[in-house]
């Protein structure tokens, strides 16, 4: 399966492993490993750029700049691919419930959803 799905470059390889460890083929890359790194460094407004052109959906813990920049975006007329954030409450070394979450949403209803400019916060609210 093709990724899907971009952890940023603030995010853990380990959330990577860890997803996969649950689902063999999540399709969930890391932007180091993604255009051999190229993107590494890039600034948020570009990176949610090129992960539209790429069909990606971002994947971040970065609730504080990133859902501005994807405001950006959209208000200068272009796309984001989509944006998933962990909330506050997932605590950023807690790999496996990074994954569940992310592999448990993804597989269930996130997959089958029309991405651009849509942003969603794990866990989803009830």
């Amino acid at each position: 399966m093709s990724p899907r799905l971009l952890a940023d470059e603030n995010t853990s390889h380990r959330l990577v492993k860890a997803c996969q460890g649950l689902a063999p083929d999540f399709p969930l890359i890391h932007l180091a490993v993604w255009r051999d790194g190229l993107w590494l460094g890039l600034d948020d407004h570009a990176l949610l750029l090129a992960s539209a052109e790429a069909n990606l959906v971002l994947v971040a813990f970065d609730r504080a700049t990133l859902p501005w920049h994807a405001g950006r975006v959209v208000r200068s007329g272009h796309d984001f691919g989509g944006l998933i954030l962990f909330r506050r409450s997932v605590r950023s070394i807690d790999y496996e419930r990074q994954a569940r979450l992310l592999t448990d949403f993804w597989q269930h209803t996130g997959q089958e959803w029309d991405w651009p400019n849509r942003m969603v916060y794990l866990p989803k609210s009830t």
